[in-house]
């Protein structure tokens, strides 16, 4: 049983694998003032709740150093557990960039994962939609090339929202009646969830300018919403970077 755990900015996802088999997921708004033995207790709680085996090993990937601190300790409290930590030197990957340890623990994850999918290119581009957007280009058989980010499209409503007094709240869904909006939140919608298809599809355009042809998958909530109007993903893979932890780890334990 592995808990593999990925700390985001806004959300922290988790996963309970057993072998490649993925038996629960959950997600919870990332806090940076919860301590080790409040984390102790939602997990505790959880695990009761629906009826899970403990863990025997547990891999967190996280961008939020306090919250990766204290997760460690309540897994460890918990279970008597040492969380193994991603960095770049743990992440199995030739890291190919200036400056190794600036690229966030989520982005390698995510690279070692796609790296399992069939590819004839071997070149694959990841879309992840998280706090940011986030572009990454991987090659066979480990190379992690870099990439590009861009806002979120949550983070760009928010921004929005807040320094625009008069537009209302809306939902991240595609406009009902095309492009071209017919009031204010069909033009938000319009704005926000087919210009960030059109984000996507005009990166990842260029990007194969640049490098070839390649496999593009998306993943992050996001990710859902966008298939079908970007033109450009070739597919959508929700626990892609749950997966990347469980391949990490086996990789640590092959080694």
């Amino acid at each position: 049983m592995l808990l593999a755990i990925d700390v985001g900015n806004t959300s922290t996802t988790m996963g309970l694998w057993q072998g490649d088999r993925l038996l629960a997921r959950w997600r919870v708004g990332t806090s940076k003032k919860r301590m080790d033995a409040e984390y102790a207790v939602f997990l505790e709680q959880i695990f009761r709740q629906r009826n899970l085996s403990r863990p025997s090993a547990a891999v967190i990937a996280s961008v939020v150093p306090p919250v990766e601190h204290e997760l460690g300790r309540a897994i460890f409290e918990l279970w008597g557990i040492e969380a193994f930590i991603v960095t770049p030197e743990r992440a199995g990957l030739s890291v190919e960039i200036e400056h190794p340890q600036s690229v966030g623990a989520d982005r390698l994850v995510n690279a070692r994962a796609v790296l399992a999918y069939p590819n004839s290119h071997g070149r694959y581009i990841v879309v992840d939609f998280g706090t940011a957007t986030t572009f990454d280009l991987v090659e066979s058989p480990n190379r992690y090339l870099g990439g590009a980010i861009a806002p979120g499209p949550e983070t760009a409503a928010e921004a929005l929202a807040a320094r625009a007094a008069m537009l209302p709240r809306f939902d991240l869904v595609p406009p009902p009646r095309g492009v071209i909006g017919k009031n204010t939140v069909e033009a938000l919608q319009s704005g926000l969830v087919l210009g960030y298809a059109a984000l996507v599809d005009g990166m990842v355009r260029r990007i194969k300018q640049e490098v070839g042809e390649a496999l593009v998958v998306g993943t992050g909530g996001f990710a859902r919403t966008l298939e079908g109007l970007s033109t450009e993903l070739s597919l959508v893979d929700a626990d892609l970077t749950l997966k990347g932890l469980r391949l990490i780890w086996e990789d640590r334990a092959r080694a």
